[in-house]
Parts: C-alpha cells; sequence; structure tokens
C-alpha cells in the first residue's frame, strides 16, 4: 500500500468534488465570455498593467530627494 492511497469512498468523493469544480469553471467562463460577447457589462473588466501610466522620472525622484 503506499502513502497516496485512499479508499474507494474517499476516491469517489474526490472524484465528485473535481467534477463539481470543473463544471464551476466552465460556467464562470462561459458567463463572462457571454458577457463579454453580448455587451451587457455585468463584468467589470480588468486592465492589465500595460493599460495603466507610470508616470517618467518617478524612479528618479525617488532616488534623488
Amino acid at each position: 500500500m503506499n502513502i497516496l492511497a485512499v479508499s474507494d469512498q474517499r476516491h469517489q468523493s474526490l472524484k465528485r468534488f473535481r467534477l463539481k469544480v470543473w463544471k464551476a469553471i466552465v460556467l464562470c467562463a462561459a458567463l463572462r465570455l457571454a458577457d463579454t460577447a453580448l455587451g451587457f457589462g455585468f463584468i467589470e473588466p480588468t486592465h492589465s498593467l500595460a493599460a495603466q501610466e507610470i508616470p517618467a522620472g518617478s524612479v528618479a525622484q525617488e532616488c534623488n530627494p
């Protein structure tokens, strides 16, 4: 018997849990896709760091007060 062996009941329980988690992930992805495609605006768009403005010279000002 190895350390990772579990009983059949526990195996079935973990299997159901994994299935429910994947269903939740797919549901969230589908809702997000539908929201984006149809433009409802239910989910706020996330902004990447590339979209944020970083003031020029801020590093130089921090180093030389």
